[in-house]
């Protein structure tokens, strides 16, 4: 729970009133690797911060799974449009290992946020946040070419490379298999 004390102490600075009404909201669970927490098709109502584990976001595209973000501790991880938006997700949420989450759900955050101008303004800046994440990652798949990517990956989230399966990553960084291995071996 520390690191995400500290996770919100970064972005949304708030007080130790709403610290705790915040902790009051939100629920620590613990799943196995291959847990779905989110199916495509549905409305999204949690959200999940990553205390220990990885988990990632993904989309089937012509019968092909496609990782779209994958998120270790630290992190958050959701059908993050469909969770604001209120609309159906065409992606799924899953755990790739053993994970520690706290769940985040929108009618509770909701709650809080109609009576909170503090709490409202903290999970706005955690969007801006999160937009913030999306761009960058959306420049590295359109800007850098697939050796970039990995070295960004690399250098970024090394670990990733040891605990996610290499199609997943692959995936991720929008190449094939067979040239995740190629760029591998070159190194």
């Amino acid at each position: 729970m520390q690191n995400l004390i500290e996770t919100f102490r970064e972005i949304g600075n708030l007080s130790k009133e709403n610290e705790k009404a915040l902790f009051n909201a939100i629920e620590r669970i613990e799943y196995p690797p291959k847990t779905m927490l989110h199916e495509t098709g549905k409305v999204c109502d949690s959200i999940y911060f990553i205390e220990k584990g990885i988990a990632r976001t993904f989309y089937y595209k012509k019968g092909k799974d496609i990782t779209y973000w994958i998120a270790p501790e630290n992190e958050f991880v959701g059908a993050m449009a469909s969770f604001f938006s209120r609309e159906p997700s065409n992606k799924m949420v899953e755990t790739i290992e053993s994970c520690i989450l706290w769940k985040f759900e929108h009618h509770k955050l909701e709650q809080l946020f109609s009576t909170n101008r503090e709490l409202e303004k903290a999970a706005r800046l955690f969007a801006n946040h999160g937009i913030s994440l999306l761009e960058k990652r959306f420049d590295t798949l359109h800007f850098n070419t697939a050796k970039e990517r990995y070295d960004l990956l690399v250098h970024q989230q090394s670990d990733i490379l040891q605990r996610v399966p290499l199609g997943m990553i692959a995936s991720y960084l929008g190449i094939t298999q067979e040239t995740l291995s190629r760029i591998r071996h070159q190194k």
